[in-house]
């Protein structure tokens, strides 16, 4: 069987990897200048950038860490992040330690205050108020532990040789044509037996019902000595941006990282107490046109009534398989990516 894939990012890539163990014929196109979609990561002096944002890979699946670490071993990477909101910085998801920096419990309505409210509405451009329950109903519980992990799953880490590494293992003996025209697989897919999609839903149908609503970010990179304490400080404030985050610390062991922890004080420190310089980027969000990357689905409201229409004509589709954040609208993890191309790709795969 002959096999198109329109996108090398972590959908597109498995896809990939999946027919081609099944003995299918594979080929990829992707419009970027490398592959990994989103999930890109660069050397830039030292210094491992993650271009679109951080990834973070952790997954209770033990099929899916099973398969991605036959291209990769892993860092034992523990995801942390901590808050600077009106009350101070503190540990987040809310937890015994953030009542310990607080001196005080708070209610749940307090932590919704503090945390999500100005955090949220600046990730989704809609006010607090006007959201839908979509989101709002998605706001964590106190955890009644001193576990300040951001996720809790059993799986965990980075790749020890990064993300692009990960991706060019994946895709070993298989024919990626990189930075191509966005709609050349067009005239590709009428030579193939099938075609896997990880684009826009609504550009694979020509915007026919109208574009999708979509958040997309900008991001301002600044290389510098000083580090930060953490790796990820998200903005719980009036701030134009939502996080500012350190590209070293993902790098770092979950033992190096908590070496370092210790070293450090609140705010800004200086290359003595955290050495090494490193990249820091602080990510703005926005609305998503054709001029800019989509990132987030906004799968509520109008938004998830147009889809629906876009996946009418999707599921009629007689010999394309729709895969990915983009073309299923939906919020993915990349362990879910892989998941959901397990299960689409069933009958063409081997067990």
């Amino acid at each position: 069987m002959k096999t198109l894939i329109i996108g090398s990012g972590m959908s597109g890539a498995t896809a990939a990897r999946l027919l081609a163990d099944g003995g299918h014929g594979v080929q990829v196109l992707e419009c970027r200048d490398h592959a990994g979609g989103n999930c890109h990561d660069e050397d830039q002096g030292g210094v491992r950038l993650h271009q679109y944002g951080p990834h973070l890979f952790h997954t209770n699946d033990e099929q899916v860490w099973n398969f991605l670490s036959r291209f990769t071993a892993w860092t034992d990477y523990r995801h942390r992040v901590v808050a600077d909101t009106r009350l101070g910085r503190i540990s987040i998801p809310y937890n015994l330690r953030t009542e310990a920096q607080l001196g005080r419990r708070l209610t749940d309505e307090e932590i919704r205050d503090l945390v999500f409210v100005e955090y949220s509405s600046k990730q989704w451009g809609v006010p607090w108020e006007e959201m839908p329950a979509a989101i709002t109903g998605r706001v964590p519980t106190r955890r009644e532990n001193d576990d300040d992990g951001y996720f809790t799953d059993r799986f965990q880490g980075q790749p020890k040789d990064g993300y692009a590494a990960l991706f060019e293992r994946m895709l070993e003996g298989i024919p990626v044509q990189l930075g191509v025209e966005k709609d050349a697989w067009r005239k590709e897919a009428a030579g193939a037996d099938l075609v896997i999609y990880t684009g826009k839903i609504d550009e694979y149908f020509g915007y026919c019902h109208g574009q999708l609503p979509y958040r997309s970010l900008r991001f301002e990179h600044t290389r510098t000595t000083e580090r930060l304490p953490h790796a990820v400080i998200n903005q719980c404030n009036a701030l134009p941006w939502t996080r500012i985050y350190d590209h070293r610390w993902f790098s770092e062991s979950a033992g190096q990282a908590g070496a370092l922890i210790d070293k450090a004080k609140t705010g800004l420190v200086t290359g003595d107490a955290l050495p090494q310089e490193t990249v820091i980027t602080k990510e703005y969000p926005m609305a998503h046109d054709r001029t800019n990357d989509p990132y987030y689905p906004m799968p509520f409201g109008e938004g998830m009534a147009l889809y629906q229409r876009y996946k009418e004509f999707a599921d009629a589709e007689p010999r394309t398989i729709f895969l990915g954040r983009l073309a299923t609208y939906s919020y993915l993890d990349m362990w879910m990516a892989v998941a959901q191309a397990r299960v689409k790709l069933r009958e063409f795969i081997r067990s």
